[in-house]
């Protein structure tokens, strides 16, 4: 069986893409040197379902629960806003952009999604409640315990200075595959399923 490593998200425009690189290079500035290996901005999506190792054979079935969990739900306008870490700044261990603005029919599109997804091809959604975040950069492992404080301390204070960042408008979502390779990942969309046409 062949199968290909996937998720589901929505893609950022270039001006929210423009807004986490601005915010990097600011953070890159104030945080201790080599402790955060930072994400490229063009790898960055809001997650909506992560798939893992997907049979190529439920693509089509995939798809069509893309398509009918989008077109429920109405354009949405979110905002990138906050910054904070997993799980906390004591022991920072991945670093995230919060997003804000029409975050009920956000969720129900995950939710409904799950719901869908679960019916045609046995996915099983996450249990937890779903947060929606950016990840920017993740934690270098094995930090002495003083520099992850130093870390910590830096994030905590810039967060009180991060307000919000910018605001996009969304009108679909994505089918991502995920290619793991020495650089990092790579990512391709493969499918884009659009969200409820205003009338």
């Amino acid at each position: 069986m062949t199968t290909i490593r996937s998720f589901i998200a929505i893609e950022l425009t270039a001006d929210a893409a423009a807004s986490l690189t601005t915010l990097q290079r600011r953070l890159k500035t104030i945080v201790p040197p080599n402790t955060v290996r930072w994400t490229a901005v063009e790898n960055i999506h809001l997650t909506l379902h992560f798939l893992g190792d997907t049979a190529t054979a439920n693509i089509e079935q995939i798809k069509q629960a893309m398509q009918s969990a989008a077109t429920a739900c109405p354009p949405l306008s979110l905002a990138l806003a906050g910054l904070g870490c997993f799980p906390n700044t004591r022991r920072p261990n991945i670093v995230w952009v919060g997003v804000q603005g029409d975050l009920p029919p956000l969720v129900n599109l995950q939710r409904n999604l799950g719901e869908q997804l679960q019916r045609a091809i046995g996915f099983k959604p996450e249990s937890r409640p779903y947060s929606p975040h950016l990840t920017i950069g993740r934690v270098k492992k094995g930090l002495p315990a003083r520099l992850l404080g130093q870390l910590g301390q830096e994030l905590e204070r810039e967060r009180g200075e991060i307000g919000q960042l910018v605001t996009f408008d969304v009108s679909q979502i994505s089918l991502i595959k995920s290619d793991l390779k020495p650089a990092g990942p790579v990512y391709t969309p493969l499918a884009h399923a659009q969200l409820m046409t205003r009338i």
